[in-house]
């Protein structure tokens, strides 16, 4: 059943990197509703926030039937807070980012430019929608563009501070500064997030259900091998894929040029993950050379989550899916 075309939304996790950015997606997209509520943590709220172009007051999410009576709800939330809403069926549709960490279940994974017209109207009647990570959305619209369905596929994501959400950023930030003081103190077990680059079993993690999803996005899929490593950047991260020339001998700069969602940045000119920040395209440098092909994408992660969600509310709304 579609959203109503003015329904009654709640963002939960307002406050957060992802919150922030569907706030602020809903105003430049335009997308209608009859109510907008934030919602935050109790340590989140009290804060206010632009939305729809009017200052509002972020409340605390008390329980899960608070958000009874709305027709959507964005949990922008950690995993285990979503699991609960999730679990309490309050009643509106769910769209929860916090999936995009996970290996799929039975759950529908679906991201524009990349969900067929038919899957998703299968799916009308679903009451809980998840999201891929912003790193498999990127890799999976590469691999579909370049009709990469075989063969083997390298490649390493870096993922920015934003990607572990608002603490990280903040714990980026403080380290950086006490670096530059001279004055950093972790304990034995903390980890160095400034001027570092790390992987340890969480990005191990991340690393294997990225994978999965590309796997279950794609409905066919090359071998994958892929690592992840968390980056010194406090915004936006990074994806270099290496594969084999395609086999056919087209064109990949056009391949890549006529995906939803893709920019093709120009030759020899120098790209940086902060060129991508605050955009909603993926920016792709393409190089090529004999037998192979090297991808440099740079997305806007916690944009391209946001973005990946509103779609799926603005699908609904519409009540037809303009899909791949």
């Amino acid at each position: 059943m579609p959203l109503p075309r003015e329904p009654r939304v709640a963002v939960v996790g307002a406050t957060g990197v992802v919150g922030n950015q569907i706030i602020d997606l809903i105003g430049a997209r335009g997308f209608q509703f009859s109510e907008l509520k934030l919602f935050a943590t109790a340590a989140g709220s009290a804060q206010t926030l632009d939305a729809g172009g009017e200052e509002q007051l972020v409340e605390p999410l008390s329980a899960a039937e608070d958000l009874r009576g709305f027709d959507l709800a964005f949990l922008a939330i950690p995993a285990a807070a979503a699991s609960e809403i999730i679990g309490a069926a309050p009643g509106p549709i769910l769209i929860d980012l916090s999936s995009a960490n996970r290996a799929p279940s039975n759950l529908p994974i679906v991201a524009p430019g990349l969900t067929p017209r038919a899957r998703f109207d299968q799916l009308r009647d679903a009451r809980l929608f998840t999201i891929p990570h912003p790193a498999a959305h990127v890799l999976a619209t590469c691999l579909n563009a370049l009709r990469a369905h075989t063969g083997f596929v390298a490649a390493t994501a870096m993922l920015g501070a934003s990607a572990g959400g608002r603490d990280m950023l903040a714990a980026t930030v403080d380290q950086t500064t006490d670096l530059l003081s001279a004055r950093l103190d972790l304990d034995d077990d903390a980890i160095q997030r400034g001027f570092n680059v790390f992987m340890r079993e969480h990005e191990r993690s991340i690393a294997t259900a990225i994978c999965s999803q590309v796997i279950s996005i794609l409905d066919r899929s090359p071998v994958l091998a892929l690592q992840v490593v968390a980056v010194p950047v406090l915004h936006g991260s990074a994806l270099a894929i290496n594969l084999p020339a395609l086999i056919d001998g087209g064109d990949a700069r056009e391949l890549l040029r006529i995906a939803p969602g893709v920019l093709i940045a120009e030759e020899g000119e120098p790209l940086g993950v902060i060129d991508a920040v605050g955009q909603e395209a993926i920016v792709v440098s393409v190089e090529e050379s004999p037998g192979a092909l090297g991808l440099w994408c740079v997305f806007d992660n916690t944009r391209l989550a946001a973005l990946g969600a509103l779609w799926i509310a603005e699908t609904l709304a519409l009540g037809s899916s303009a899909l791949a």
